[in-house]
């Protein structure tokens, strides 16, 4: 018996451990940025580095409103193709996921299991044929190109969010509305669609967050419609210097909204990624 409580508390001690140091590699790098930002610049290439800011200085604030520096012009396109691409994954997860929850169709397993494979492929492996796909479409530098990839990344994943959402709520809720005179059209919208909305914001967060914080694509498929992740590539410079207080205080900017929203959707968020865990 002792033997067992002894066992069970030192696995208690382990996972508490882990998680202990996985919160800390967690929030140094954001401790980090946000000290960066209130050094000077050369405090923030200084050695040895300092944890705390010698002196705090607001300065480099000023210095990012800076046009030549910084186009903050960049956080609209980053929203418009950030919220573009939300709409779209979320729309086309929506329909497939509850297609693939209440339809028992021929083959239904396969096309779950190639959705998830098309989740695996590097974007790296197909940045090439996209480019030359806009540039012969006419995507290339636009905001509907970079919804589009982003919408395609992002929509298996929510596919499976969803279908799995759907999955909890029980088909008689609809027959009981459709007995009651709604069509099945009607009774997936006013029934099951405002039931799964926390599945939805589920989905809807990791399409924002996808499309706000990717480079790779935006680098790529751009040339003046630059997202911020793009822009922020000007503090460094052609030989390899970099201006480590005015990156990071750009990089403090740009997750202000990533915070706000997490802040505000966390709850959603949680609810909508455990929904599918069980079925009813």
């Amino acid at each position: 018996m002792k033997s067992q409580k002894c066992t069970k508390r030192i696995a208690q001690i382990i996972v508490y451990t882990i998680l202990v140091l996985a919160i800390i590699l967690t929030l140094v790098p954001i401790y980090w940025l946000l000290s960066s930002t209130f050094k000077t610049s050369e405090e923030a290439i200084g050695y040895p580095p300092t944890l705390i800011p010698q002196k705090v200085t607001f300065d480099n604030f000023r210095r990012l409103t800076n046009a030549s520096l910084f186009n903050f012009k960049s956080f609209f396109h980053s929203f418009i193709i950030s919220v573009g691409a939300l709409i779209l994954s979320c729309f086309t997860a929506t329909m497939a996921g509850y297609s693939l929850s209440r339809y028992h169709l021929p083959g239904r397993k396969c096309v779950m299991v190639g959705i998830m494979s098309f989740q695996m492929i590097p974007v790296l492996a197909i940045i090439i044929p996209l480019y030359q796909i806009f540039s012969l479409y006419g995507l290339y530098n636009t905001h509907l190109g970079l919804m589009l990839v982003y919408a395609t990344l992002t929509a298996p994943m929510n596919t499976w969010i969803l279908k799995g959402y759907f999955d909890t709520i029980p088909q008689s809720i609809e027959e009981a509305a459709m007995i009651d005179g709604l069509s099945k059209a009607q009774a997936f919208l006013k029934i099951a669609l405002p039931i799964a909305a926390p599945g939805l914001s589920a989905a809807a967060i990791f399409a924002f967050f996808k499309a706000w914080n990717e480079y790779i694509v935006a680098s790529t498929l751009t040339s003046s419609i630059r997202p911020y992740t793009v822009e922020l590539y000007r503090f460094i410079g052609e030989q390899g210097e970099v201006d480590w207080s005015l990156l990071g205080t750009a990089s403090f900017v740009a997750v202000i909204p990533i915070f706000a929203l997490c802040s505000f959707a966390q709850k959603y968020f949680i609810i909508g990624l455990s929904g599918g865990a069980v079925k009813s």
